[in-house]
């Protein structure tokens, strides 16, 4: 039986917490027009794939899918 977490992992909540609110700030960049509100949307969210990254890496993501790996 294959079982899937659908990413229930601090991983995951954390690198989509961090998506999240840089697209409600890069949202209201392009609606209310200040250029940088836009350019700070988009950096967070390249923060928040990069958190997610580093801390599946640092075994904070699906315990499932590094077993498999091994």
């Amino acid at each position: 039986m294959h079982e899937d977490s659908h990413g229930h992992s601090v991983a995951a909540w954390v690198g989509v917490g961090i998506m999240l609110v840089a697209s409600v700030i890069g949202s209201w960049g392009v609606v209310f027009s200040p250029d940088w509100l836009l350019y700070v949307g988009l950096a967070l969210g390249v923060v928040g794939a990069l958190a997610w990254y580093l801390l599946d890496r640092a075994g904070m993501g699906d315990p499932h899918q590094h077993a498999d790996e091994h």
